[in-house]
């Protein structure tokens, strides 16, 4: 017998556009019925929020599928959307879910700073994400190295940030060995690679990376500085209670505290 309780509390959601714009998504990662990176996103249940407050379900990223499953089921894949798209999507539960207004503390640098709560508008957090340029997608996301080789990138999704995040918690820093730095390193840049010379192979493009030349790898590392200005601003400027200058919050975009 289906619960006669559930049917008046299932709240309305609002339609968000991803800064990604859908425009990396062709294997399935959202509904057929997504046009241009716009989803519906529902508010939190109190079985989300408990999820979300879960560190094991976090570091794996199945507190993410979980909640992303029931609140925005036109995401089909979470772990494979854009890293950059999930911050986002993160804001917007926020917001949907208890609406504008966070309080965070904050202790300025300044002499006899004190930490003090300072409020903070989410509609500020998601009105100055910044949608990605689509006309130059071409020219952003690829790179021609010396020796001719052709390479396509990507920017990395929030499964890349998952696994990168547990292989560095299962090693300790005392213990890791130089082999072990290089492999994170590489599996790090391979995942922000699409193809070289149209090969996509993962573990090819690993042991390709660990045998370029060093300058080779500092073209590769510039290319990707200049591909992340795009995306989730989570600073926001206010004024010192204490000294009264200007200064930039960054608001942390860890559930455990912004879901609190």
């Amino acid at each position: 017998m289906e619960n006669p309780l559930l049917a008046k509390i299932r709240l309305p959601g609002i339609t968000y556009r991803m800064p990604s714009q859908g425009l990396f998504y062709h294997s399935g990662e959202l509904d057929t019925s997504v046009k241009n990176g716009e989803v519906e996103v529902f508010p939190l249940t109190t079985l989300d929020e408990f999820t979300l407050s879960m560190p094991d379900k976090l570091m794996s990223g199945k507190a993410i599928e979980e909640v992303f499953a029931r609140c925005i089921p036109q995401v089909k894949k979470p772990l494979d959307l854009l890293a950059k798209d999930v911050d986002y999507l993160m804001v917007a539960l926020r917001q949907v879910s208890f609406g504008d207004d966070i309080e965070v503390l904050y202790k300025h640098t300044c002499e006899k700073a004190k930490e003090r709560k300072y409020d903070i508008n989410v509609q500020e957090i998601i009105r100055n994400s910044k949608e990605i340029d689509p006309t130059i997608i071409g020219e952003k996301f690829s790179l021609e190295l010396p020796n001719g080789q052709k390479i396509t990138m990507k920017p990395m999704t929030y499964g890349d940030i998952v696994k990168i995040l547990h292989d560095q918690a299962m090693q300790k820093e005392d213990e890791q060995t130089d082999l072990q730095l290089m492999n994170i390193t590489s599996h790090t840049f391979a995942s922000v690679i699409d193809s070289i010379d149209g090969t996509s192979d993962r573990a090819f493009i690993v042991e390709w990376f660990e045998h370029i030349p060093a300058s080779y790898k500092r073209m590769i590392q510039n290319k990707v500085d200049g591909m992340t200005d795009w995306g989730t601003d989570f600073g926001v400027k206010r004024v010192c209670k204490d000294c009264k200058e200007e200064i930039e919050i960054q608001v942390s975009a860890n559930p455990v505290s912004f879901f609190t």
